[in-house]
């Protein structure tokens, strides 16, 4: 008799029925459907909506990408169905992979355009796969179990982002898509897919771990134990994505990754290669993590081997820096203290009642010593944990912390120095931080998986704080209201964390609520900065042509000096409004530019003595004289008497009469005048690599790049808005905030030196132990 199933057809899975994959593929299919079904409802409309942004600006330039959205609305339902129907046959496939394939299949060669959405859908699963690899890691390393066990040969998952990618394209074959219109919707649908995958991959994990499949408890060595044979240091140097940039000042170098796009990092390659789960490994008596034990066979093995490295690393960091023996206080160097190597070394539970005791006291001093950088954290730690200790009546003279203490102490100390020298964390933010030492180095003496384990919920709690806390002053209420929550957060840490590792949990998802709201705030904030910009440009470049056509119309004739300020003040001022609001081939345009030539030719007449011919002439320019100087804000009575002075100039054959000399308009590269980042100067004329050149020519909306600031930090930057005038970008930082108006050819001379990188940001906790692997080995 078989063993009922859960809502989640769990089971117990060592003696389920062969029916219970079945149930279990089904509530797969069912969660996949209600989060990802109906998606493709959410690409139409926002499309359709840029695109008519677009042709506002450029009219006539996406009728054809209009027309085609507008049948696809047509059909807005059947492709909904399609979509869901190849969502639950990727589910369905499952149970029908030991089918033989018919015979008689034949193969054909992909067109064009279905090789680009191919391409496309590589793009996006690229991009999706680095944003969510943290959800992802756990839900596929479960699915790896399950499938195996159905016996489904090794491949793309229904639920990995490769396979969702393709779901679009087969989704659109057959119906008419124009390229431009292509990536556009393809940028919407991975766009939708972010919004929904993290808790899609969650439901997973935790429908697949109801179930039995996944990762299983091993035993942790022992005290004493030596750890099993690591990879040289060298081994990990040639992981991609690794490259050196200049640190700030009076801090420790750090490393950011290189490449041209959001591709693996060199730890995220480590840690893909080492499994999805890690090993509590830990010289003194701690408890371990748990290990996995399922289809990687030697994922188990690798973290080990992966934490032996780090602590191998380590120890020769501090040999070099002559902190190798037993770290105590220096008030306990006199005659009655015992040698160090004598002195008994701190039970890692008596340190974990320490760091007990002090989470809750005055951390000012962590603070601090995050400001200044240069392993000051690390000295502060040791000191007030042994200073803790003789608080508890653990005489400071007989006792000392030992090499494996100090390796929680230093890794934690590194880490969160390297996160505040990589990004920009004010005040508020280091004070946050600094309060969260304390519970961090608790959970490294409990459970040192965290610093090699990508899915630790300990991770995610730092990579949500750093977000909040970045480039963040509280300057506004919505600023001011983040930090508040991030303060909950840290305070929920401080108050609530003993062993249970969900109190991270719980507080980064509390704060993570806010951080996704205020997004949706983000993205407004950047189409403002875009509009802003646009507008700013497009008057500029009006200001040029109508300057341009007043050099053109007077020439080097003599006008009187009424004609001449009519069109250096009126005509020119009304030649930009109608550029800005009619555009160049509008009639009021063109009748403007008619009445800027008519009244030089008038003028010259009037030199003549031609008086009929001048009153004639001005009865006809009389309602685009009234038009040009209604649009200067002139009243009737204003306007009657300026058009009263022109007949009275034009009235007397011996007025004096000079040359107009036109006021110069600045170009528009100058117009930006507060970049809140100094460009490279390059009045020397510096040669533009053309690979990188290229590179930055590339960048599409919604790109993400890392600049290094003159202080030495890493931001995250993204590309808001490209100039259809000029092809300058818009960038903006995380707040959506703009920080900088360059072209590609600057943006080129920034990679050149080395302070620009394209590609996804590292999450702050990967980009922290990136560094602080690069630290070490280049220490050893």
């Amino acid at each position: 008799m078989t063993q009922p199933l859960d809502k989640y057809g769990s089971g117990a899975f060592a003696h389920a029925s062969r029916q219970a994959p079945t149930f279990l593929v089904e509530s797969l299919k069912r969660t996949a459907l209600d989060q990802l079904g109906t998606i493709t409802r959410g690409l139409l409309r926002p499309t359709e909506l840029t695109l008519h942004e677009i042709e506002l600006e450029a009219p006539g330039t996406r009728r054809a990408d209009l027309d085609a959205v507008a049948m696809l609305k047509q059909r807005e339902a059947a492709l909904v169905m399609r979509y869901r129907q190849l969502l639950a046959d990727s589910f369905d496939q499952l149970l029908t992979a030991n089918v033989p394939a018919q015979s008689g299949a034949t193969l054909s060669l992909l067109s064009e355009d279905e090789l680009d959405q191919h391409l496309d859908a590589q793009r996006i699963a690229t991009t999706l796969r680095a944003r969510h690899a943290r959800a992802l890691a756990g839900a596929e390393a479960r699915f790896t179990t399950f499938a195996r066990m159905l016996g489904v040969a090794d491949g793309k998952q229904p639920i990995d982002p490769e396979r969702l990618s393709e779901l679009l394209v087969k989704t659109l074959q057959g119906q008419t898509v124009p390229d431009g219109l292509r990536d556009l919707l393809f940028k919407q649908y991975q766009a939708e897919l972010s919004h929904v995958l993290d808790a899609f991959y969650s439901q997973i994990d935790t429908q697949l771990a109801a179930a039995g499949y996944g990762l299983h408890a091993a035993a942790t060595p022992r005290r004493g134990t030596a750890p099993a044979a690591v990879p040289s240091a060298e081994s990990f140097m040639g992981e991609p994505g690794w490259e050196q940039v200049a640190p700030r000042t009076g801090s420790t170098p750090y490393f950011v990754g290189g490449g041209a796009g959001p591709g693996p990092s060199a730890y995220a390659g480590m840690a893909s290669r080492l499994g999805n789960a890690a090993a509590g490994v830990h010289g003194g008596e701690m408890a371990g993590a748990a290990l996995p034990s399922g289809p990687a066979g030697v994922a188990s093995e690798q973290l080990v081997r992966e934490l032996g490295l780090l602590r191998e690393q380590l120890h020769q960091w501090r040999h070099q820096a002559g902190m190798s023996g037993p770290a105590v206080l220096p008030s306990t160097l006199g005659k009655d203290a015992l040698p160090g190597a004598q002195r008994r070394p701190l039970r890692t539970d008596e340190l974990r009642s320490v760091a007990s005791l002090l989470q809750g006291e005055d951390t000012s001093q962590f603070a601090d010593a995050l400001a200044h950088g240069g392993g000051r954290l690390q000295s502060a730690l040791r000191n007030e944990m042994l200073e803790g200790a003789r608080k508890l009546g653990l005489d400071p003279r007989y006792t000392s912390l030992s090499a494996e203490e100090q390796d929680a102490i230093d890794l934690v100390g590194l880490l969160f120095e390297a996160i505040c020298d990589v990004h920009r964390l004010w005040e508020e933010g280091r004070g946050l931080l600094g309060r969260l030492v304390l519970p961090y180095l608790k959970l490294a003496l409990h459970d040192d998986s965290l610093f090699v384990q990508p899915t630790h919920p300990a991770r995610r709690l730092l990579d949500v704080l750093t977000e909040a806390c970045e480039s963040n002053r509280g300057a506004s209420p919505h600023d001011r209201e983040l930090l508040d929550r991030a303060q909950q957060a840290v305070e929920r840490i401080i108050s609530e964390y003993q062993e249970d590792l969900s109190v991270f949990e719980l507080a980064a998802s509390e704060l993570n609520e806010l951080v996704v709201q205020q997004r949706h705030r983000i993205e407004l904030a950047e189409r403002r900065a875009a509009e802003a910009a646009f507008g700013r440009e497009r008057l500029m470049q009006a200001r040029q042509d109508a300057a341009q056509a007043l050099a053109q119309c007077v020439r080097e004739y003599k006008l009187t000096a009424p004609v001449r300020q009519f069109l250096s003040e009126h005509w020119q001022h009304h030649v930009v409004q109608t550029l800005l609001r009619d555009g160049v081939d509008s009639a009021r345009h063109i009748g403007a530019m008619n009445l800027g030539q008519a009244l030089v030719e008038i003028d010259i007449a009037a030199g003549s003595a031609q008086g009929a011919v001048i009153a004639d002439r001005l009865l006809l320019l009389m309602p685009l004289l009234r038009d040009c100087l209604g649009s200067s804000g002139l009243d009737a009575s204003a306007a009657d008497e300026a058009i009263a002075r022109l007949v009275r100039a034009l009235a007397w054959p011996d007025v004096p009469r000079s040359v107009v000399t036109p006021v110069p308009v600045p170009a528009l590269e100058t117009v930006e005048t507060e970049p809140a980042l100094r460009l490279i100067d390059n009045s020397g004329k510096q040669q533009v690599n053309q690979d990188a050149l290229a590179a930055m020519r590339r960048l599409s909306l919604g790109d993400w790049v890392r600049l290094i600031d003159d202080e030495g930090f890493e931001r995250a930057l993204k590309i808001a808005w490209i100039s259809p005038l000029t092809s300058r970008f818009l960038i903006v930082n995380r707040r959506g905030v703009r920080e900088l108006v360059a072209t590609a050819e600057q943006l080129a001379l920034l990679a050149q030196a080395g302070r620009l990188i394209v590609g996804l940001p590292d999450a702050p906790f990967e980009g922290a132990m990136k560094q602080v692997w690069k630290h070490l080995q280049r220490a050893a």
